[in-house]
């Protein structure tokens, strides 16, 4: 019963947030963008979300995902959230 229950709170973590795919940035860094899908999300769940899927990109290359920058807008419970992460595989 507890891990059906924390399968669920685990699903929706995930669905607070969606995730772009991986982009290549003309200065040759590469960015994902994450953004709450709802208003009370946190920003470090938003990060996290968009941090977490870099570090996958890079660890399917057998690389290092390091961080370069990390943007964010918006203003939680007022506008959506969202975070950009520039990053290289290294």
């Amino acid at each position: 019963m507890k891990g059906h229950i924390l399968l669920l709170g685990v699903s929706m973590l995930a669905a607070c947030t969606s995730v772009t795919g991986i982009n290549s940035r003309q200065d040759g860094h590469l960015t994902v963008t994450s953004r709450a899908r709802w208003d009370l999300v946190s920003w470090n769940r938003v990060r996290s979300a968009g941090v977490s899927e870099a570090q996958s990109y890079c660890r399917k290359q057998q690389k290092q995902m390091h961080a370069v920058a990390v943007h964010s807008t918006g203003v939680r419970g007022m506008t959506t959230q969202t975070v950009e992460v520039i990053f290289d595989c290294i």
